[in-house]
């Protein structure tokens, strides 16, 4: 979550509060715990492109290739911590990263350039063009080659490429959507940062005709951002630039949750940040966490002061 703990102290209070304005009773044998926590300096967002590589897209792929330099400006413009990384839909290329680098970071020697070799996924891929299924694949890096791509502190954003529907099934079942949802709700969970889709796809009801050619409706795609709140944008607009701004926009997202050590007893926290004290937050006392009302501000020290809670 690109947070460093930096001490943890441990103090015996004496059957009396020290000050921190708890008014509940003190056992004798309590315990405070003193947390010092930073905000990050700049918030990381892994970025999987999964593009369509059947025969139709290949002026898609064209102007797709030609906004990879505008994609890397809005994330360096936003003072990100990214990676971007590229799969086809095709299930035969099991969710392998392609490029190289297959994980194009501001330090590579040519981001622009990796990043435009990376979405060149081909147009020689035979039906069915399953973007979900290959995304879970890119997720779940059963082989290991994507190693690397998926850091424990970063935001995901799943951006989906297609002019025809999702054709999924394979490896998610029945219900694609709902079970590619439920992935990306899983990944938030396990690091408190958001996880996000994104559809450039055919528009929904009845698909789209633009200066790329003609598409399908993306109907499942569209639902899945939606459902996780990204973007949904016409891939019959060869504005690809524009596209690549508002992503940009949705990586931007500032950690409000922070993971304490132990679990504290109820209403025993008080939280400074930047040495003021701060009232704004709420407290998961079952999963042991402080949560912010609004992010605190980039590389803030925060210090959370409770009393240990009782073993059950």
């Amino acid at each position: 979550m690109g947070i460093a703990l930096v001490a943890l102290t441990l103090i015996a209070a004496c059957g009396i509060d020290v000050g921190l304005g708890d008014t509940d009773p003190i056992a004798p044998d309590a315990v405070r715990v003193s947390e010092t926590l930073n905000q990050a300096t700049a918030p990381a967002v892994d970025v999987l492109f999964v593009v369509d590589g059947t025969g139709s897209m290949g002026e898609e792929q064209a102007s797709l290739g030609d906004a990879a330099a505008a994609f890397v400006q809005a994330l360096s413009s936003g003072e990100l911590d990214w990676q971007l990384g590229a799969t086809s839909s095709d299930l035969d290329d099991g969710g392998v990263l392609f490029g190289r680098p297959w994980i194009v970071t501001p330090d590579s020697p040519d981001p622009t350039g990796s990043l435009a070799l990376a979405l060149d996924v081909g147009t020689d891929h035979a039906p069915p063009s399953a973007g979900l299924d290959a995304a879970t694949l890119a997720l779940r890096d059963a082989t290991g080659q994507n190693h690397g791509f998926r850091r424990d502190h970063a935001a995901l954003h799943v951006v989906f490429v297609s002019d025809g529907e999702d054709q999924s099934g394979t490896v998610l079942g029945a219900d694609p959507v709902s079970a590619f949802a439920a992935l990306l709700s899983t990944q938030a969970a396990l690091n408190g940062r958001p996880a996000r889709a994104s559809a450039v796809v055919g528009d929904a009801p009845d698909g789209c005709t633009g200066t790329t050619g003609d598409a399908n409706a993306g109907l499942r795609y569209l639902e899945v951002a939606r459902r996780t709140g990204g973007a949904g944008v016409s891939v019959c607009d060869a504005d690809f630039a524009a596209v690549a701004a508002r992503l940009g926009e949705l990586a931007v997202d500032w950690p409000v949750r922070f993971d304490l050590e132990a679990r504290p007893t109820e209403g025993s926290v008080s939280v400074d940040v930047d040495g003021a004290r701060v009232t704004a937050f709420t407290v998961d006392y079952v999963e042991a966490a402080v949560i912010f009302d609004e992010a605190p501000a980039p590389g803030a020290e925060l210090r959370v002061s409770y009393l240990l809670a009782e073993a059950t």
